[in-house]
């Protein structure tokens, strides 16, 4: 219990730093983005191609080694099929959460933990299950 304890402090420490906070988002945006890629049937080169650059950019972009400027997000967004959509969020309400359960018979089984209205209309959207994560 005392390693949990600890590694939700230095969580809780991290969650203070704006550093932690831009990874967080570059992560997601990243994680969208190759969803949104798979469901448009596209690899890394033909995304590449679309916007201009080369395919080891993209690589790039989806291990995290890259600062993008919001153009480069639009292109990439727009290039897969989809659009960007920045939001600020209060930390009050993002610290909420929603269980999404799947009844079978008596029992239940959450099979996603939703942090945003979207995640949780994606959730039901796609039919399908996703990842799910500690808030």
């Amino acid at each position: 219990m005392a390693i949990n304890k600890k590694l939700a402090t230095y969580l809780a420490e991290r969650k203070k730093t704006d550093v932690y906070w831009v990874e967080s988002a570059k992560l997601d945006f990243a994680m969208k983005l190759e969803k949104q890629i798979r469901l448009a049937g596209l690899s890394y080169a033909k995304l590449a191609e679309k916007i201009g650059t080369s395919a080891a950019y993209i690589s790039k972009v989806f291990r995290g080694d890259t600062n993008m400027t919001i153009e480069t997000m639009v292109k990439l967004s727009r290039a897969s099929g989809a659009r960007l959509q920045i939001e600020v969020v209060n930390e009050s309400v993002a610290a909420k959460t929603v269980a999404v359960q799947r009844w079978t018979g008596s029992d239940s089984q959450v099979t996603a933990v939703c942090t945003t209205v979207t995640e949780f209309a994606d959730h039901f959207a796609s039919n399908s299950e996703i990842e799910s994560r500690a808030a």
